[in-house]
């Protein structure tokens, strides 16, 4: 199965890079069946329908069983017609039979993507191409279509903050319905957005700039400016900044300085090097 194909014959010697590993960049259907299969003449038809009507949305992948057997073996295949979908690597979705096409469809349909995934996806390109108005209107377009789409909003709330808007990219993420899923992207979109917040309320980085060197002891002239420089991704360099003003008051503002140094280990990671090594100095100035 090519990546440019849809409809494929696949044996064991290509399943685990054009199924499992493609399955990674869209659903794979896999059909197992056999020539002798009346039932199996039946479904194939069906699913190729479907697969076709998505466009390049899934894959489909046909994998006779009389002729890899093992593959069958491992995927434990009993009984034919089987339909499994793979997606990220893993089973989805599988039944077993030759169901009516409506049935099929209503399977297929809580894996597969919707015209709507689509346009997100292509937002999702665009944005990747450094296109950031043609994403957002196809974020816009989703979400027209979706009021509720997790990925539009998000893909909103990034367009809004790279214009500058945070109070708009603050509204399209409170719109997102908790999901385990996507709740570390939510996290760190509520970080930007409050690095953001906090910058323009300052005046932004030339001001806070300024500010403090005119007054090197302003400690809300620091503070401001390492928030500045997280929101335009100088993260090192607004950990220092932040750092600075825990070590001359660990209480500055209720902990804000603290505070904000946590939001920008949100944003690069946890478990990055830079976010390890700053946490460290911050738990020495707060508690030795």
């Amino acid at each position: 199965m090519a990546e440019a194909g849809i409809i494929s014959d696949v044996g064991e010697a290509q399943f685990d890079e054009l199924v499992i590993a493609a399955s990674h960049r869209r659903p794979v259907i896999v059909d197992f069946w056999a020539p002798w299969c009346a039932p199996c003449r039946v479904v194939g038809p069906v699913l190729e329908r479907v697969v076709t009507s998505l466009g390049e949305r899934a894959a489909l992948a046909k994998v006779n069983v009389d002729e890899n057997r093992r593959l069958a073996a491992t995927w434990r295949i009993q009984s034919i017609p089987a339909v499994k979908v793979f997606k990220d690597g893993k089973v989805v979705k599988e039944f077993v039979g030759a169901l009516p096409e409506g049935e099929i469809r209503r399977e297929l349909a809580s894996v597969l993507p919707s015209q709507t995934d689509e346009e997100v996806a292509q937002g999702d390109r665009l944005a990747g191409q450094g296109n950031w108005q043609s994403a957002e209107a196809k974020y816009r377009e989703a979400l027209e279509a979706e009021p509720d789409h997790k990925r539009a909003l998000l893909g909103l709330a990034e367009a809004a903050l790279r214009r500058g808007d945070a109070a708009e990219a603050k509204a399209f993420v409170d719109r997102v319905s908790p999901d385990r899923a996507i709740s570390a992207d939510i996290e760190v979109l509520q970080a930007r957005i409050w690095l953001a917040g906090q910058c323009k309320d300052s005046g932004l980085l030339e001001a806070c700039r300024q500010r403090l060197a005119d007054n090197p002891e302003d400690l809300a002239a620091r503070f401001d400016l390492g928030c500045c420089l997280a929101h335009e991704g100088s993260y090192r360099e607004a950990l220092e900044e932040l750092l600075a003003v825990v070590r001359a008051d660990k209480n500055y503002q209720d902990g804000a300085a603290r505070e904000a140094m946590v939001r920008v280990f949100t944003i690069i990671g946890q478990s990055s090097e830079l976010a390890r090594g700053y946490r460290s100095q911050l738990s020495r100035e707060l508690y030795v």
